[in-house]
Protein backbone atom coordinates (compact mmCIF):
# COMPACT_ATOMS: atom_id res chain seq x y z
CA UNK A 1 0.00 0.00 0.00
CA UNK A 2 2.76 2.48 0.85
CA UNK A 3 3.92 2.00 -2.85
CA UNK A 4 0.75 2.93 -4.17
CA UNK A 5 0.62 6.28 -2.07
CA UNK A 6 4.27 6.66 -3.12
CA UNK A 7 2.89 6.46 -7.02
CA UNK A 8 -0.07 8.37 -6.47
CA UNK A 9 1.91 11.27 -5.03
CA UNK A 10 4.41 11.25 -7.27
CA UNK A 11 1.74 11.18 -10.48
CA UNK A 12 0.07 14.11 -8.45
CA UNK A 13 3.06 16.07 -8.29
CA UNK A 14 3.76 15.09 -12.17
CA UNK A 15 0.55 16.75 -13.21
CA UNK A 16 0.49 20.25 -11.47
CA UNK A 17 3.65 20.06 -12.98
CA UNK A 18 2.77 20.11 -16.09
CA UNK A 19 0.30 22.37 -15.55
CA UNK A 20 2.60 25.04 -14.66
CA UNK A 21 4.73 24.44 -17.44
CA UNK A 22 1.73 24.60 -19.99
CA UNK A 23 -0.01 28.14 -18.46
CA UNK A 24 0.78 30.70 -20.58
CA UNK A 25 3.15 33.01 -18.89
CA UNK A 26 1.62 36.77 -18.48
CA UNK A 27 3.42 39.73 -19.40
CA UNK A 28 3.01 42.93 -17.84
CA UNK A 29 0.96 45.49 -20.18
CA UNK A 30 2.14 49.08 -20.33
CA UNK A 31 -0.16 51.90 -21.51
CA UNK A 32 0.22 55.35 -22.99
CA UNK A 33 -1.59 58.37 -22.41
CA UNK A 34 -1.15 62.62 -22.76
CA UNK A 35 -2.74 65.07 -24.72
CA UNK A 36 -2.68 66.87 -28.15
CA UNK A 37 -2.35 70.43 -28.23
CA UNK A 38 -1.64 73.09 -30.82
CA UNK A 39 1.02 75.42 -31.19
CA UNK A 40 -1.11 78.04 -29.54
CA UNK A 41 -1.99 75.26 -26.84
CA UNK A 42 -5.45 74.33 -27.86
CA UNK A 43 -6.41 71.02 -27.65
CA UNK A 44 -6.71 69.15 -30.35
CA UNK A 45 -10.51 66.70 -31.02
CA UNK A 46 -10.12 63.54 -33.39
CA UNK A 47 -6.21 64.09 -34.00
CA UNK A 48 -4.90 60.20 -34.78
CA UNK A 49 -1.89 59.24 -32.14
CA UNK A 50 0.19 56.23 -33.23
CA UNK A 51 2.66 53.88 -31.13
CA UNK A 52 5.11 52.24 -33.55
CA UNK A 53 7.02 49.19 -31.69
CA UNK A 54 11.22 49.44 -32.56
CA UNK A 55 10.92 46.00 -32.33
CA UNK A 56 8.60 44.33 -33.96
CA UNK A 57 7.13 47.41 -36.51
CA UNK A 58 3.90 46.89 -35.27
CA UNK A 59 1.70 50.14 -34.86
CA UNK A 60 -1.14 50.76 -32.22
CA UNK A 61 -3.51 54.02 -32.50
CA UNK A 62 -5.93 55.89 -30.25
CA UNK A 63 -8.14 59.22 -31.65
CA UNK A 64 -7.85 61.81 -29.05
CA UNK A 65 -11.12 62.71 -27.59
CA UNK A 66 -12.67 66.44 -27.49
CA UNK A 67 -9.97 67.39 -24.98
CA UNK A 68 -7.31 66.37 -27.05
CA UNK A 69 -6.67 63.39 -24.94
CA UNK A 70 -5.76 60.01 -25.79
CA UNK A 71 -4.93 56.60 -24.27
CA UNK A 72 -3.28 53.24 -25.90
CA UNK A 73 -3.41 50.42 -23.81
CA UNK A 74 -2.28 47.11 -23.46
CA UNK A 75 1.53 47.83 -24.94
CA UNK A 76 4.77 45.74 -24.12
CA UNK A 77 7.15 47.39 -22.82
CA UNK A 78 10.17 48.83 -25.07
CA UNK A 79 10.75 51.16 -27.52
CA UNK A 80 8.26 53.07 -29.96
CA UNK A 81 8.18 56.02 -32.06
CA UNK A 82 4.67 58.23 -31.18
CA UNK A 83 3.29 60.47 -33.79
CA UNK A 84 -0.04 62.55 -34.19
CA UNK A 85 -1.75 63.68 -37.33
CA UNK A 86 -5.05 65.63 -37.41
CA UNK A 87 -5.93 66.79 -40.95
CA UNK A 88 -2.59 69.27 -42.29
CA UNK A 89 -1.34 68.84 -38.93
CA UNK A 90 1.23 66.58 -37.24
CA UNK A 91 3.39 66.05 -34.89
CA UNK A 92 6.79 64.84 -35.67
CA UNK A 93 7.65 61.46 -34.28
CA UNK A 94 9.47 61.39 -30.69
CA UNK A 95 11.25 58.16 -29.07
CA UNK A 96 9.89 56.97 -25.81
CA UNK A 97 10.68 53.28 -23.84
CA UNK A 98 7.42 52.07 -21.93
CA UNK A 99 8.21 50.27 -19.05
CA UNK A 100 5.28 51.11 -16.91
CA UNK A 101 2.50 53.44 -17.59
CA UNK A 102 3.50 56.69 -19.09
CA UNK A 103 2.20 60.28 -20.12
CA UNK A 104 3.60 61.76 -23.86
CA UNK A 105 1.97 64.67 -24.57
CA UNK A 106 2.14 65.76 -28.69
CA UNK A 107 2.28 69.26 -30.07
CA UNK A 108 0.97 69.59 -34.03
CA UNK A 109 1.79 72.07 -36.10
CA UNK A 110 1.25 72.54 -39.95
CA UNK A 111 2.69 69.87 -41.42
CA UNK A 112 5.73 71.53 -43.75
CA UNK A 113 4.87 71.95 -47.40
CA UNK A 114 6.71 70.16 -50.14
CA UNK A 115 8.00 72.73 -52.35
CA UNK A 116 6.22 72.82 -55.43
CA UNK A 117 7.86 71.41 -59.41
CA UNK A 118 8.84 74.71 -61.32
CA UNK A 119 7.64 74.77 -64.93
CA UNK A 120 11.07 75.40 -67.01
CA UNK A 121 9.94 76.73 -70.61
Amino acid sequence: MSIRKRMFAALTVAFLLSCLLAAPASAQTCSLSGKVIDTAGHAVPSATVTAKSVATRKSFTAMTNSEGMYSIRDLAGGDYQVSAVAGELQAPPIKITLAAAQTTDLTVSPAPSSPKPRNSH
